[in-house]
């Protein structure tokens, strides 16, 4: 059983960075047996590594075909955004109480790090580079909490993110403007006068809406 579950997990974690780094495409669908013989194994674990990709949002799976990188929904892209919402306001409120701790003021200048890592890139970097930056931002703020099941989370919905964020940013100036919102966000970080201060939430509260209503905008 435990061989089993590490074939499993093997098959899981393969398909899951080919999904997330861009190597499979959207609209074309893959065969479960040729999955199987690229990685090596069986096609029990990766069916069931499929299986476990689906509940994630990852992919479809088309019955007697194959399966395909999941189609985001306008439901799935109000899912995220709520989703990061509740987690990433959070975790940028413990920062900005905890702003002038050690941890605290490392955890500030990484993302003032960030910001300056986006301002470079903002103009001539290729859409993915623009991406990673932006996503370390956000990496720092969910960290700063220190709760690995807010990482976990935050990892876990990466692809979904990834597939909003390369839309959004094809929005003209859309860079320009999400490059101000991160500095909004670290503004209020650093400049958070108590518990009941709750500017760093409404700013992150603010940058995710800006990108939500973008992508749901295209779609109507």
């Amino acid at each position: 059983m435990a061989g089993y579950r590490f074939l499993q997990e093997e098959a899981y974690a393969h398909i899951k960075e080919q999904i997330v780094s861009g190597t499979l495409c959207e609209d074309q669908i893959y065969s479960e047996t040729k999955m199987a013989a690229a990685i090596g194994i069986s096609r029990t674990p990766v069916k069931d590594a499929l299986v476990r990709l689906n509940q994630e949002k990852l992919i479809d799976i088309l019955p007697s075909k194959g399966f395909r990188l999941h189609r985001m929904s306008a439901e799935d892209i109000w899912a995220t955004y709520q989703l990061r919402t509740a987690v990433e306001g959070f975790c940028v409120l413990h920062l900005a109480h905890s702003k002038d701790s050690p941890a605290g003021r490392a955890r500030v200048e990484a993302l003032r790090g960030g910001v300056e890592r986006m301002e470079s890139l903002r103009r001539s970097a290729s859409i993915d580079d623009y991406w990673a930056a932006d996503l370390d931002f956000h990496r720092v703020v969910v960290e700063s909490a220190e709760n690995p099941e807010f990482l976990q989370l935050f990892e876990s919905y990466h692809y979904r993110m990834s597939v909003i964020a390369r839309q959004s940013f094809l929005s003209p100036n859309r860079r320009e403007v999400a490059l101000a919102e991160h500095r909004q966000i670290l503004e209020a970080v650093c400049a958070c006068e108590g518990r009941d201060d709750m500017s760093a939430f409404a700013a992150v509260r603010r940058h995710m809406e800006a990108s939500r209503d973008i992508v749901l905008g295209e779609r109507i």
